[in-house]
């Protein structure tokens, strides 16, 4: 148990950051999933509400929607009179954490040299996966992006996004058509940010066992023939329309993933 005494150490010395800007569950969130994926809770055991809530420097009841939310995703297990319990087999593998961690931290923990190299443009045709998942037709401009994350300087992970056009910011609009740069962030979920009234908020996955085409162009340096992983997502918002589409070709040399299921 976590003393008061506890309570009032230094910044540099507590388990989790504190949240000084607004008091948001989903930064929350993110702060103790960090915090725990780090092992940073002696006896994989969270302190208690109060406590963590004034390490956090936010509301119980931020605090405890944040749990909530870890709970759903099977990181803890809560029941009254037992605490909040983590549940140290659930790593960041996890696929339905892989993409609050981010492609790029899964890799880093495991690898020294994580580098993602991407450029965004604009299209004027969809392709035919995009057009069904997004239900648009095959006139529709998109932006399209393409990342490929290298671990130790080996393709690891790549992914194209499809997004219409006409979702995005007027900036972003005005630089893709203008041929200008595009400041690149190798998260769809951070790119959706600046989208008017299209932020995303949970995703479909369609995990697809391949095989590697004889392509000179294909992205991973696997052989012709083998077999791979690639990831369908279908992006929504809170009110359910579909906003992006995705392909993850993924080598499970550097990423296996696991599925958690609970009660």
């Amino acid at each position: 148990m976590v003393t008061k005494a506890a309570t009032t150490r230094g910044p540099s010395d507590l388990l989790v950051p504190r949240i000084r800007t607004a008091s948001l569950a989903d930064q929350t969130t993110s702060a103790l999933l960090d915090a725990i994926l780090e092992r940073r809770f002696p006896d994989d055991r969270l302190p208690s509400e109060p406590d963590l809530a004034e390490m956090l420097n936010v509301s119980r009841t931020t605090l405890r929607a944040a749990l909530q939310s870890l709970e759903r995703l099977g990181m803890v297990s809560r029941a009254p009179g037992r605490g909040t319990v983590i549940r140290t087999h659930v790593g960041r593998e996890s696929i339905i954490l892989q993409r609050l961690i981010g492609f790029r931290a899964m890799l880093k923990a495991t690898h020294d040299d994580v580098k993602v190299v991407g450029s965004y443009r604009r299209d004027d045709k969809p392709g035919p996966d995009a057009i069904r998942a997004l239900q648009i037709t095959n006139t529709t401009p998109v932006v399209t992006t393409s990342k490929t994350f290298f671990a130790d300087g080996q393709a690891a992970i790549h992914i194209e996004d499809e997004i219409p056009f006409s979702y995005v910011s007027v900036a972003t609009q005005d630089a893709l058509s203008d041929g200008q740069g595009y400041d690149f962030d190798d998260s769809i979920f951070a790119f959706s940010q600046t989208w008017p009234g299209r932020t995303i908020d949970h995703v479909v996955v369609e995990i697809v066992p391949v095989i590697v085409p004889d392509a000179k162009d294909f992205p991973l340096t696997l052989a012709p023939g083998t077999p791979y992983i690639m990831l369908l997502e279908t992006h929504y918002t809170a009110q359910g329309e579909a906003v992006a589409f995705s392909q993850v070709h993924v080598d499970d040399h550097y990423v296996r993933f696991h599925v958690v299921r609970h009660n």
